[in-house]
């Protein structure tokens, strides 16, 4: 698997998903293609902490994870209705050994649905599995509505 198929996973997933923002790095973190995240967004410092940790642990658990970008510690969550203006919704789909893909968009729009979620994970592993050559983003959007 190339970086190819990471940026064509990322578009299949940001396509899927309806995510405001995306972004395919490989083991190493290194950014290897960014969809309407512009540069001074991928270089602040909390979007750094919260992409890297998300991106992280869901590359070492090989593992997709749902978070959000502002309660990153649930033990830190208020106990009040709070009214978060900058919250977003954040997914990371990981693909073991080679990368993973960051997903996120704001609170009003809604979430991502674990099924949706969970579906793109199969994707990931079927692929991985596959002695087959690596499928485009329209391959794998195909895949994608193919599969239960």
């Amino acid at each position: 698997m190339s970086d190819h198929f990471l940026s064509a996973l990322m578009r299949t997933a940001k396509d899927i998903t309806q995510a405001e923002r995306a972004l395919a790095v490989d083991v190493d973190l290194n950014v290897l293609e960014t969809l309407n995240l512009d540069t001074p967004t991928l270089n602040s410092a909390h979007f750094q902490e919260v992409a890297t940790g998300a991106l992280r642990r869901g590359l070492d658990n090989n593992e997709a994870i749902i978070t959000n970008n502002i309660i990153t510690d649930p033990a830190q969550a208020p106990v009040t209705n709070t009214n978060f203006t900058d919250l977003r919704v954040v997914v990371v789909i990981p693909v073991k050994g080679r990368g993973a893909v960051y997903l996120d968009q704001h609170i009003r729009h809604g979430i991502i649905p674990r099924q949706t979620i969970d579906k793109l994970m199969r994707l990931v592993r079927q692929v991985m599995s596959s002695a087959e050559s690596e499928p485009g983003a329209e391959a794998l959007h195909t895949m994608y509505q193919q599969m239960n």
